[in-house]
């Protein structure tokens, strides 16, 4: 199973595109003619989704790079007898 971590960048992503649907879910309640007022749920998710896409477009969110190991070059190979390698 492979491990799923939160980078800065994820999180950074996460903070938001919450932010965002929020921010859209109370405007979209303030400017409600309702009575009591409500929020549009699907503009704030639409909306959040696409921050999120476009942030992760910008590459915001990338996963940080894989521990590299080290390279070994090949062993060399001697054309002549083995005796004078």
């Amino acid at each position: 199973m492979t491990e799923f971590t939160i980078t800065p960048g994820l999180l950074l992503v996460l903070m938001v595109t919450v932010a965002a649907a929020v921010a859209v879910y109370l405007d979209t309640k303030r400017r409600s003619s309702e009575i009591p007022p409500r929020g549009d749920l699907y503009m704030a998710i639409t909306a959040g989704a696409a921050v999120a896409a476009v942030l992760v477009g910008l590459g915001l969110a990338s996963q940080p790079p894989a521990a590299q190991s080290p390279v070994v070059a090949p062993a060399p190979s001697c054309p002549s007898p083995p005796s004078s390698c």
